[in-house]
């Protein structure tokens, strides 16, 4: 095994470094890494991903570290560049299930809240709802090819062992975070619209009607506006994210390269 690394130690270094960079977006991009995801299969994908990509930068000189911490400090940086790609995409996707978690508190409807392995916690129904959504609009406008493509065209400005981040990098994540609130904000619109014109009817009914049990009445109004108007929104909300989704991932494939901006 010595031998072997000995002949072989500067492409074992390489496939090292692309793994942890491979790793890294397993880690935070959508689908790629969900908890749903066995982390065996997970592991898989990082690892034949490494064996296609190593072999192409095998003749790139990457500087031998000097000792264990060198190793560690290289791993770290390309981890946290896989980290990045990921995690721009991941934020989009928070505002979404943000949305929902506010569309639910809204509706008075939070104790139908179910446990979701992504994030190791309870989640609204709505906010589940809204995440489905996005991975439907993300898989149909090739996301999925994009955070690949993003990933790809890094190693080509990045090669192993040459890890620098531009100074637009900070800026293009509070960018995108911006864009997120952005989006959340304006999927769950509609809903908290409804919901408030209806408790401002239902508390009207009241004081006109003191003997109704607004209580009773309104929980199941509420559940009524909020579907009517969920059902009139998902086509909006759709498109919302795609118009925030194809700038964000445009952004994110040239942090490395150029300057750019995020449009609304």
């Amino acid at each position: 095994m010595t031998a072997v690394l000995s002949l072989y130690g500067d492409q074992f270094l390489v496939f090292v470094l692309v793994l942890s960079r491979v790793s890294g977006l397993m880690i935070a991009a959508p689908i790629y890494g969900s908890r749903s995801v066995p982390m065996r299969i997970r592991a898989l994908v990082a690892v034949a991903l490494s064996l296609l990509i190593a072999p192409v930068h095998w003749e790139t000189p990457v500087e031998q570290p000097g000792h264990l911490f060198d190793l560690v400090v290289y791993v770290g940086q390309e981890l946290v560049l896989g980290l990045m790609i990921g995690l721009g995409v991941q934020i989009l996707f928070m505002g979404l299930q943000v949305a929902g978690q506010v569309v639910t508190q809204m509706s008075a409807l939070s104790l139908a809240d179910v446990f979701d392995p992504s994030f190791d916690n309870s989640m609204s129904v709505f906010s589940q709802l809204f995440e489905v959504i996005a991975l439907s609009v993300f898989l149909l406008i090739g996301g999925h090819r994009y955070v690949m493509s993003a990933l790809l065209d890094m190693f080509r400005a990045m090669p192993p062992g040459d890890v620098s981040y531009a100074p637009d990098v900070a800026h293009v994540l509070v960018e995108i975070l911006s864009q997120s609130f952005l989006l959340g904000v304006r999927a769950a619109a509609p809903a908290i619209v409804a919901l408030l014109m209806a408790i401002l009817v239902l508390g009207l009914i009241s004081r006109t009607l003191p003997q109704l049990n607004v209580l009773a009445v309104g929980f199941s109004v509420n559940t009524m506006v909020l579907m009517a108007t969920l059902a009139l929104s998902i086509g909006p909300i759709v498109w919302i994210f795609q118009d925030h989704l194809e700038p964000a991932l445009h952004a994110i494939n040239t942090a490395m390269t150029e300057r750019f901006e995020i449009g609304n």
